[in-house]
């Protein structure tokens, strides 16, 4: 174990998956709720990776394309996405920035938690491929007569 922290429901739920999963993924699912929650299309829900890293973790676009099939507000769809994630332990901070972007910053138990799944996953959370390939890497070393 790297961190000890108490793991609420929702980090169980979180990492209850038996096969190593995406984080992202995993983050889309928890915020595509909340936007079905919300009567939103949950596949507006999708977390990327936060542009501003300084900012947040990861992001939620959705609340844009909402709005805009809704004819609504996208600040007031995002706020109300906001307020269902802020009680999610999963997150140490949910803040609506901009038009309606949704920001979101791990808690430390969360990243504790996926870095205890990835030392004990025997693949170190590299997923299987589906169709396999053989890959040859020439590594020309030192040698000067090689181009």
């Amino acid at each position: 174990i790297l961190v000890g922290f108490d793991v609420t429901p929702e980090m169980a739920a979180f990492n209850r998956d038996a096969e190593m999963s995406d984080l992202k993924a995993k983050l889309t699912a928890v915020v595509s709720e909340a936007f079905a929650r919300n009567g939103l299309p949950p596949e507006l829900g999708r977390v990327t990776t936060s542009d501003r890293p300084d900012l947040a973790d990861f992001q939620c676009n959705g609340a844009l394309a909402a709005a805009k099939a809704a004819k609504s507000n996208p600040r007031t769809l995002a706020q109300s996405n906001v307020a269902i994630l802020e009680t999610n332990s999963l997150f140490s901070t949910v803040e609506l920035a901009g038009p309606g972007f949704i920001n979101l910053v791990l808690s430390d138990a969360t990243l504790s938690a996926r870095a205890n799944e990835i030392a004990e996953d025997p693949r170190l959370g590299a997923g299987l491929e589906a169709a396999p390939r053989r890959v040859v890497v020439d590594d020309g070393g030192p040698n000067v007569a090689k181009p």
